[in-house]
């Protein structure tokens, strides 16, 4: 086995917008420890922290029930309006944990759909950031937002966007610079009047950079992060373009790669925005064994 030189991004992790709603959602235990206590959705895309979190009485639900009483907390990803208005008809307490930056994408759909524009939403349509920021868009217009993941899907709404006199766009916090960088010039081709906010979030972009200077630096790069989380499989995608690329959720599945990681020397280790510390800990620290 070679020598280990191992470097870590500085940005790997929990970004703020993360940090905010785990630290917020342990307070709000804390301070209310007989009340039962619920987050709609993941609160966050981590199973490690998904299971800290029920361990000390936080609940996840995936529907919401009949009967709710207690606090409810919202994700990091935000949910459609729809959502807020059936929990607010239940006998229970609402704490918004949407991310600030989440929040803000929102509020540009509105308001696109609000001026009259064709809110076109860059990101996948299965994501529940998404899924909330076309829900909020299509409250304000009967002119329903439209999805594109990719340059392939705009071929798919080329009609569409052809007949819109004016076109919106926002962008899913954890998209890709390079992503929208293929799919703009495309739609800009064919739309009359464009408006364009540029809503990938400033710690997704500094992520995404580091990860690719790390990457020209060594012999192998290690994603730390869960494989549902999308800001953590871009940055798989973005750096497996560059180097050798493996992505884990612990350091567990070091085992499948370990005797790829025997014979490198120059090692570099990112994680995605929901990634805690602790786990990039034992990563780097199973590695050094």
């Amino acid at each position: 086995m070679v020598s280990k030189n191992v470097k870590l991004a500085n940005h790997a992790g929990f970004c703020y917008g993360v940090k905010r709603a785990v630290d917020l959602s342990v307070k709000i235990k804390e301070d209310n420890p007989s009340t039962p206590v619920y987050i709609l959705g993941q609160l966050i895309h981590n199973t490690q922290v998904i299971e800290y979190l029920s361990s000390i009485g936080i609940h996840t639900i995936e529907t919401i029930p009949e009967k709710l009483n207690g606090i409810c907390i919202i994700r990091t990803h935000g949910v459609t309006p729809q959502t807020i208005q059936e929990l607010e008809q239940k006998e229970c307490q609402i704490i918004d944990a949407t991310c600030p930056d989440v929040k803000r994408v929102q509020n540009k759909a509105r308001s696109l759909a609000e001026e009259g524009y064709k809110v076109i939403i860059i990101g996948k349509p299965d994501h529940p950031e998404v899924i909330a920021i076309k829900a909020h868009a299509d409250l304000c217009s009967e002119n329903e937002a439209i999805v594109i993941s990719s340059e392939e899907e705009v071929e798919k709404y080329l009609s569409t966007i052809k007949k819109s006199k004016k076109i919106g766009i926002v962008i899913q916090t954890t998209q890709t610079h390079g992503n929208f960088k293929k799919i703009l010039p495309i739609i800009a081709e064919y739309s009359t009047e464009l408006k364009v906010y540029n809503t990938i979030c400033s710690a997704t972009f500094k992520r995404q950079q580091e990860a690719m200077t790390l990457a020209k630096e060594v012999e192998l790069m290690i994603i730390v992060g869960s494989k549902s989380s999308a800001n953590t499989t871009h940055l798989a995608e973005i750096v497996s373009q560059i180097k050798k690329t493996i992505h884990i959720e612990t350091e567990k599945e070091l085992d499948t790669y370990k005797d790829l990681i025997n014979i490198t020397s120059k090692i570099g280790i990112t994680a995605g925005a929901s990634t805690p510390g602790f786990i990039i800990d034992q990563v780097i620290e199973r590695i050094g064994e």
